[in-house]
């Protein structure tokens, strides 16, 4: 018989929240409102009749309940802090769960919102025994600080049944699981209103009663989907169950306890995010080159914010600075009510990585320090240059993606002769082939008149070209000084006209 092990989440949304008040508890001025607010009493509410489905332990001294109005749930305290029922979320929330735990256990199947059902026959040839496995899984499971109840039954919905009415109940024994089954009132079992109704007028009151009838007894008296309920609750046949597939791609989502009006205090939270996405990528053998955050707020539109590093990194500390830069520039529309954290694009570490040292902590390398330009000027700001297949000037290079392989150093011929400081240019040792393919560190955002003296030190260099494409140039460049001392690169056209195209650095 396949033994299974079914943990059930009852106030996981509330739990999560709870979290996300930790998160925004650091330091400085928000630490008073944010433990304030751990502190006050807590309910969800939901349903058409707004009615509390979960709620903590301070919320339960004060005498509310769950399946209580709000009206009378908020008429107990003045302080009670109310969210809506948010369904997607737990959903949300249990796969996270479940991609937590698909570390240490493989089969998986999802009960959302608020339940996962593990396969444990598979798992304890690894982990020798039943207690050695739950206690692993347990461990392992209380790092998330979600409240949780479990139990093992000898199929999915009476595991289920055990872990949501009878609590923790963990054994390899079916006289044990059963004795405890059976003592389970029939209102626990998943059963429409009406079919419950008409088990009561018979007189059956516990799952016992139930038991005691034979199956073709049931189908007679009763319609064959409570024969096949039945049926797969004592095991006699197999419960469809779809096992979860671990999720290619990393994306979360926190909602804050409180609103958050100042971007600064957001980093908490943020971090917290993050470290759940070292761990995927790490875990995976993965680096993100750009993440995709997304900051929800009150009353406006969701703002979202591409943050990329061209090199790529799993490491929480460098995406929280990036972050930090990105969002010094952002101007809020409304309060930020909750977070989301997307990796938008990975790599394999090796495909960045030119040696084994390429990165050493403390150090900052060449794609590092793009990342940090672009987050703090924006990347359009931040652009390298490639050379191009022209000999004019103005169209000899463009921009193009920063340290991409596609961008080639714009480097010249190397001169052996004396910078332009030194020897005047005019020395024979300058007047060689190669310092004709001189070009200035600086070319003019327009081409400017040569409206002043100047004193020609080299030249001519000839250029004529470009008749294919309608911008044809035919020009003579010089190498001239004036009179405050800077050197330019000047040249004459066809008409005999003198211009400035660049300054020397």
């Amino acid at each position: 018989m396949t033994l299974w092990l079914y943990l059930h989440f009852p106030a996981i949304q509330l739990d999560k929240l709870k979290m996300a008040a930790q998160a925004q508890t650091p330091d400085g001025a928000q630490s008073d409102d944010a433990l304030a607010a751990l502190s006050r009493p807590c309910v969800i509410v939901g349903g058409h009749d707004n009615r509390v489905m979960q709620l903590d332990q301070a919320a339960a001294q004060l005498g509310i309940a769950a399946g209580m109005g709000l009206a009378g749930a908020a008429a107990r305290s003045r302080e009670l802090l109310v969210h809506p029922y948010d369904e997607a979320g737990e959903k949300r929330t249990i796969r996270e769960i479940a991609q937590w735990l698909y570390l240490i256990t493989a089969d998986i199947a999802l009960f959302a919102p608020q339940g996962l059902l593990l396969k444990v026959s598979g798992m304890l040839a690894m982990y020798r025994d039943l207690s050695h496995y739950l206690s692993t899984l347990r461990s392992h499971l209380d790092t998330q600080s979600f409240s949780y109840r479990f139990a093992c039954g000898y199929s999915p919905e009476a595991a289920r049944l055990l872990a949501e009415h009878h609590g923790e109940l963990v054994s390899q024994d079916p006289e044990v699981l059963e004795s405890a089954l059976y003592g389970l009132p029939l209102t626990a079992l998943s059963l429409p209103a009406k079919q419950l109704e008409r088990l009561r007028r018979v007189g059956l009151k516990t799952v016992a009663d139930l038991f005691t009838l034979p199956l073709v007894e049931l189908g007679k008296r009763f319609d064959c989907e409570l024969v096949q309920y039945v049926s797969r609750l004592r095991g006699k046949v197999p419960h469809p169950v779809t096992f979860y597939q671990s999720e290619p791609e990393f994306e979360r989502h926190l909602p804050l306890l409180y609103d958050i009006e100042n971007l600064d205090w957001l980093n908490k939270p943020l971090l917290k995010l993050l470290v759940q996405q070292e761990q995927f990528l790490r875990l995976r053998n993965r680096h993100a080159t750009q993440l995709t955050l997304t900051l929800h707020q009150r009353d406006a539109e969701p703002l979202v914010l591409n943050i990329g590093r061209g090199e790529g990194t799993d490491r929480a500390d460098l995406w929280l600075t990036l972050c930090y830069l990105k969002l010094s520039k952002v101007t809020l529309s409304g309060p930020v009510q909750a977070i989301g954290l997307k990796v938008a694009q990975m790599c394999q570490p090796d495909e960045l990585m030119t040696d084994l040292f390429a990165e050493r902590r403390g150090t900052m390398t060449p794609a590092g320090l793009v990342a940090v330009l672009q987050a703090r000027l924006g990347e359009q700001a931040v652009q390298g240059v490639k050379a191009c297949d022209d000999l004019r000037p103005e169209r000899a290079s463009a921009y193009c993606t920063p340290l991409s392989g596609s961008g080639t150093p714009l480097s010249g011929t190397p001169l052996s002769g004396t910078p332009l400081s030194g020897t005047p240019l005019s020395d024979d040792r300058m007047a060689s082939s190669a310092i004709r393919y001189l070009r200035p560190a600086f070319l003019l955002p327009t081409i400017q008149p040569l409206q002043h003296k100047v004193t020609v030190h080299l030249g001519p260099e000839r250029i004529c070209t470009g008749w294919w494409d309608a911008h044809e140039v035919e020009r003579d460049y010089f190498v001239a000084q004036d009179l405050q001392g800077r050197w330019l690169w000047v040249f004459r056209d066809r008409q005999q006209r003198w211009f400035c195209h660049g300054i020397f650095s």
